[in-house]
């Protein structure tokens, strides 16, 4: 099934709230953790008050969903691979939602599953987000990427707070590698729509040690930000349709990491709209996950990774 594109920038239209979903219900109840960021408030939004909104949604045919916003304590969900299963690479899965709101399932949840049953430890964050009006999106923004600009200028308010905790997860993830048994040098991070801009904002900005290692942005955009200097390689899937994040944004990810001869792979999809994320449309778009967990192959992310032992022992032997 199709989804329509939803109204707010960056917003796909289908939610569902944190791990309650049927489908991730036995990963979430074996390996389901939720840790703070932060060590106490988290700095610059001691303003922000009142609690967590849930906004559910229901569809056609499909169980009730929700948006999650005004998160003013920004939390990881750590979700495990099976025992015996992990490769110790750890991904940080950054939701949509136009920094107003958390896509929590599809764009959440559902890839921290998926990661989990090829080996990778997921890690969901819950970034801080409030509502400050609601961002339109003309119906021809593909034909006027000027629009898109401007949309992209109204959330700045909002985006270095994303960006303060998607570089703090970084650092928490890091700095646990050992009690998530994972390895520092194996950390990816995806994001789809806003969660994609967060994606390529710690990328762009952050310092070579905070950087993700590998980093996936779908449906995203970079704004006036040169690839850093080894930079990480790039997993980048879009579709032509999309209402929200013209694909034009995802060509231009692409060519200015091609530019700066830094490894990028993209794929466009001809329909398949804006947030498709990890819900079956019956599209060729459904395709997307198939050829990242390719990428992910070849870039050697879900091998096993090396114990500390086996690689002073090929040093000895070289």
């Amino acid at each position: 099934m199709k989804l329509k594109p939803s109204i707010l920038f960056c917003s796909a239209i289908v939610h569902i709230g944190l791990f309650v979903g049927p489908a991730f219900a036995k990963v979430a109840e074996r390996q389901a953790e939720i840790v703070r960021i932060w060590p106490g408030a988290a700095p610059g939004t001691e303003d922000w008050t009142g609690p967590e909104t849930d906004t559910p949604l229901q569809l056609p045919g499909l169980p009730i969903y929700h948006m999650v916003s005004n998160v003013t304590t920004p939390t990881l969900t750590v979700v495990r691979p099976a025992p015996g299963t992990a490769n110790r690479t750890a991904m940080l899965v950054c939701p949509g939602g136009g920094f107003q709101d958390l896509a929590v399932t599809h764009e959440g949840e559902l890839v921290a599953k998926w990661l989990a049953e090829r080996g990778i430890t997921a890690f969901v964050l819950k970034y801080r987000v409030r509502k400050t009006g609601l961002f339109r999106v003309p119906a021809d923004i593909r034909r006027h990427p000027e629009r898109f600009a401007e949309l992209l200028r109204s959330t700045e308010p909002n985006r270095p707070i994303a960006l303060a905790d998607g570089l703090q997860a970084m650092r928490f993830i890091r700095a646990n590698a050992d009690r998530y048994g994972i390895v520092p040098n194996r950390v990816g991070m995806i994001g789809f729509s806003a969660g994609a801009i967060l994606t390529m904002d710690v990328t762009t900005n952050a310092p070579a040690v905070d950087r993700p290692n590998f980093a996936v942005p779908i449906y995203g955009a970079l704004e006036g930000k040169e690839p850093p200097v080894g930079g990480p390689p790039l997993f980048i899937a879009a579709t032509q349709d999309d209402n929200a994040v013209p694909a034009a944004e995802s060509v231009n990810i692409y060519s200015r990491w091609t530019a700066a001869n830094l490894p990028a792979e993209l794929h466009v999809y001809q329909q398949g709209g804006h947030g498709f994320g990890m819900v079956p449309h019956k599209l060729p778009v459904d395709g997307w996950s198939v050829a990242f967990e390719a990428w992910l192959k070849a870039g050697g992310w879900l091998g096993a990774a090396k114990t500390a032992a086996q690689s002073a022992g090929q040093s000895t032997q070289k």
